[in-house]
C-alpha cells in the first residue's frame, strides 16, 4: 500500500489562505466595478427626453410612458382655474336671426291654440357657421383714348398683380394654418378646398408662405433685437423633419415675443447663424460657450433630478425634495407676476435659497459595496451644477 502524503504544514496552509484571500479581494473588487458598469448601462438605456437632455425625437416608437407627476397634490378639484373665464357659450342679446315657435295644442286639456296670445317665451340660441364660399371681386381697368390718340389704362390696386389672384384673407388663412396650426402643404390645400371651396395647389401654399416670410423681415429684426437686449430669455430646441431629413427647431422667447428658427444643426453653428444667443448661456454645453455666467434651465435640471430618482444606486429623497423646491419656486414667481409684481418678497426668496442650499448639501453619490479591506472611492454627484440659487425670474 502507498503511504498517505503528509498533511500540509501550518506555513503551507497560511500561504494558501493568503493567496485565496487576495483572490477573493480581487474578485470582490471586480464585482463592484461590474455592478457599477451594469448600473451605468441600465441608466443609459433608461435615458429618454423625460429624465435627460435628449430631445423627444430620440425616444423612438418604444418611448416610455410619461412618468407620474412629482408635484404635490394641491387638493383642488380638476377643471378650470379660479378666475379663468373658460370657454362656455353665453347667449347674446342681439342674435342674427330669430325663429318663433308657438304651441299647437294645450298641454293640459289638449285643445287647439290657433289664436292664443303669447304670455312669454324661453330663448335657446344655436351658434353655427354659415356656408363659406369665396367672394370674387372683379377689378375692371378701364381704358380711355385721349384726343392726342394715346390710350391710357387705369392702374390696378397694389395687390392685384395678375388676371386672377388670391386676396389677403386667403393668404392670411394659408399662413395661419401652416405657421400656427402646422398643417403640411398638401393637407392645407385639402382643408382650403373642403372648408372654403377654394382649390389651391401646394405650390401656391409655398409661394404664399415665402411672401409672408419676406414681408416679416423687419419684424424678425425687431424680435431679435428685443431678445438680444432682454435680461432674461428662455431658449430650447427640438428635432423636426424637413423634407424627410432631421433638422432642429430652435426657440427663444420672453413673455412678450417668441422667435422660431429651423436649422440643420443643433449647436453653436445654428445659434451663431440666428445671432441671438451670444449674450445668453444655459445648462447645456452648446450654450456655455457664450459666456462665463451660467443660468441653469429649470426643465433640464428637473429631468436630471428625475433620472436620479430612477437610479437604484442613489437615495431619491433629496432629488424629490429638490424637485419640490424648483416647482414651488416657479409657481411662486408665476403668482407674483400675475399680481403685477416684479420680484418675490425678500423673505420668500431667502426661504427658497435656504431650502435649495440644504437640498444641494444632501445630494448623495451612488451607493457601492466596498471591497474587503479597502475604502470606497467617493464619486461626484450627478445632480448638476448647484452654484446658482433659484432666480426671481422663474425656473
Amino acid at each position: 500500500m502507498t503511504a498517505a502524503p503528509p498533511p500540509p504544514s501550518y506555513e503551507e496552509l497560511a500561504s494558501l489562505v493568503a493567496v485565496q484571500a487576495a483572490m477573493i479581494e480581487r474578485l470582490e473588487a471586480r464585482i463592484v466595478e461590474q455592478d457599477a458598469e451594469i448600473a451605468e448601462l441600465k441608466r443609459r438605456l433608461a435615458a429618454n427626453s423625460t429624465n435627460s437632455s435628449r430631445p423627444p425625437s430620440s425616444d423612438g416608437l418604444a418611448k416610455k410612458p410619461t412618468p407620474k407627476s412629482l408635484r404635490k397634490a394641491t387638493g383642488r378639484k380638476p377643471g378650470r382655474a379660479k378666475g379663468d373665464p373658460g370657454g362656455r357659450l353665453e347667449q347674446v342679446t342681439d342674435p342674427d336671426r330669430i325663429v318663433d315657435h308657438h304651441p299647437e295644442a294645450c298641454g293640459g286639456c289638449g285643445n287647439d291654440l290657433p289664436n292664443a296670445v303669447s304670455s312669454g317665451f324661453r330663448a335657446r340660441q344655436v351658434f353655427d357657421l354659415p356656408e363659406i364660399t369665396p367672394e370674387v371681386t372683379e377689378h375692371r381697368l378701364h381704358q380711355t383714348v385721349c384726343g392726342c390718340g394715346h390710350t391710357t389704362t387705369a392702374t390696378a390696386p397694389d395687390l392685384v398683380t395678375a388676371a386672377v389672384v388670391y386676396g389677403p384673407g386667403v393668404r392670411a388663412a394659408i399662413a395661419y394654418l401652416s405657421a400656427y396650426q402646422h398643417l403640411p402643404a398638401k393637407r392645407l390645400a385639402e382643408a382650403m378646398a373642403s372648408l372654403f371651396n377654394l382649390p389651391i395647389s401646394t405650390g401656391t401654399v409655398l409661394s404664399v408662405l415665402a411672401r409672408a416670410h419676406d414681408g416679416l423681415g423687419d419684424f424678425e429684426t425687431q424680435v431679435k433685437a428685443h431678445l438680444a437686449a432682454a435680461p432674461v430669455a428662455h431658449a430650447d430646441e427640438c428635432g423636426v423633419r424637413v423634407a424627410g431629413r432631421l433638422h432642429w427647431l430652435h426657440v427663444m422667447c420672453t413673455h412678450l415675443v417668441t422667435f422660431y428658427g429651423i436649422h440643420a444643426q443643433r449647436g453653436r453653428v445654428a445659434m451663431d447663424d440666428f445671432a441671438i444667443l451670444p449674450a445668453f448661456t444655459d445648462a447645456l454645453a452648446s450654450y456655455t460657450i457664450y459666456g462665463d455666467t451660467r443660468a441653469l434651465c429649470g426643465a433640464h435640471v428637473q429631468r436630471e433630478l428625475i433620472a436620479v430618482t430612477e437610479d437604484a444606486r442613489r437615495d431619491p429623497a433629496w432629488a424629490k425634495a429638490m424637485i419640490d423646491v424648483l416647482i414651488e419656486a416657479k409657481d411662486a414667481v408665476a403668482e407674483v407676476a400675475a399680481a403685477g409684481q416684479s420680484a418675490l418678497a425678500p423673505h420668500t426668496l431667502t426661504g427658497f435659497q435656504d431650502r435649495y442650499g440644504r437640498r444641494c448639501c444632501a445630494a448623495s453619490p451612488p451607493t457601492r459595496t466596498p471591497a474587503r479591506g479597502r475604502n470606497p472611492r467617493p464619486e461626484p454627484s450627478r445632480s448638476g451644477c448647484v452654484t446658482a440659487p433659484p432666480s426671481t425670474s422663474g425656473t
